[in-house]
């Protein structure tokens, strides 16, 4: 499971990772690093990835373009956050695509305790500034987030929101039918699910099925009309594929997890922040759903999905 419900409080469980620079030649060290050949000028920049498909291809947009600004970045192997924020910290790697609300989240448990009080929200300015002042001490830095969000949602058949004219939550208050929610095991107890769903919008289940968090056996639920709404994420390239339809968080239950680029602070300049910040500003969520489809279900290699869209933006 590439990842889990409301991730940083519940832990991502991953392995390792191969990754390429995007678009170039390269050549794997014996660290378990993938470095893109280039006489940048500018220093080297050692980009963790996590083992999905989206954060593969963040990793070579990341690459690609610091190549291009003069930089030699390289793509480095490691396997969860609790692994990738530590080194990150230390310096080992110097950039990460990141999840806005989960290292947030990550961060304030890891100096706070398990019952701090929650400082992530679905205000994207007000999560930003809460995770630079714990990034802060930790000689990290978060550059501007991305439009492009990839966080937890709620999806029905098409079928299903052609028939009862669904495009929101909010429209799920006066459904009276069969309604079962299908998702994790925790999420009956979890505020950003099933009770966040009743309270939030007065949504009326009539029953619960445990099943994965965004994975197959809740996608096959709901084409198999198991459930009727199931929690899925919203970058996920699958959806679209599977007739599937997310509706939309009209009243901002979930956490702002945008795309966020963070740094090392030894690695700190114009130039790099710069250069990043393209690529960020460049990514939507729709498009991101459509880059997460080329490598995860069409099977595309990852480095030149992101060398194409960074081209198709005049950035590649």
């Amino acid at each position: 499971m590439r990842r889990t419900l409301n991730r940083a409080l519940l832990g991502v469980v991953a392995t390792a990772l191969v990754a390429t620079g995007c678009g170039t030649s390269s050549s794997s060290s014996s660290s378990g690093s993938t470095s893109t050949k280039s006489s940048g000028a500018k220093g080297s920049v050692t980009i963790a990835a996590f083992n999905f498909g989206e954060s593969t291809i963040l990793a070579n947009m990341y690459a690609d373009q610091l190549k291009r600004a003069g930089f030699t970045p390289t793509i480095k192997k490691l396997t969860n956050r609790e692994v990738v924020e530590p080194a990150l910290q230390r310096g080992e790697v110097q950039l990460v695509p990141e999840y806005l609300s989960t290292l947030t989240e990550f961060i304030n448990v890891k100096k706070n305790g398990p019952n701090a009080k929650p400082l992530a929200s679905s205000d994207v300015n007000a999560t930003l500034a809460a995770l630079q002042a714990l990034a802060a001490p930790r000689n990290l830095k978060a550059l501007t987030p991305s439009p492009a969000t990839d966080q937890n949602a709620f999806a029905v058949t098409q079928d299903f929101a052609s028939k009862n004219h669904l495009t929101t939550l909010s429209d799920l208050k006066g459904y009276n039918g069969k309604l079962v929610l299908g998702g994790p095991p925790e999420c009956p107890k979890r505020p950003y699910c099933q009770p966040g769903l009743e309270k939030t919008y007065g949504i009326a289940f009539t029953g619960f099925t445990p099943l994965d968090a965004g994975g197959p056996l809740t996608k096959t639920a709901l084409q198999q009309g198991k459930v009727q709404l199931g929690l899925v994420f919203s970058s996920d390239g699958g959806i679209d594929a599977l007739k599937l339809k997310v509706l939309t968080d009209d009243k901002k239950l979930q956490n702002a997890d945008n795309i966020v680029p963070v740094i090392n602070t030894k690695v700190n300049s114009p130039e790099l922040v710069a250069a990043l910040n393209k690529v960020s500003a460049a990514l939507t969520t729709s498009e991101l759903v459509a880059l997460n489809k080329k490598v995860d279900v069409d099977r595309a290699d990852p480095a030149k999905v992101a060398q194409e869209f960074l081209a198709s933006k005049g950035l590649g």
